[in-house]
């Protein structure tokens, strides 16, 4: 069997593939993610304990 060689360049492809999958992500969905976010903050905002 060989052995996984897994360099600084695999890893930096690998890690710009996700970050571009997160941003087609967000760009697509932007509404829904932008109603998600508003309903969390609206929630947390309604807690007693934290002062906005």
């Amino acid at each position: 069997m060989k052995k996984l060689n897994v360099t600084a360049r695999d890893v930096k492809f690998f890690l710009l593939g996700v970050f571009t999958l997160f941003a087609l992500e967000v760009a697509f969905n932007w509404e829904a993610h932008k109603q998600a976010f508003l309903e969390g903050y609206e929630l947390a905002s309604e807690d007693e304990g934290i002062i906005l």
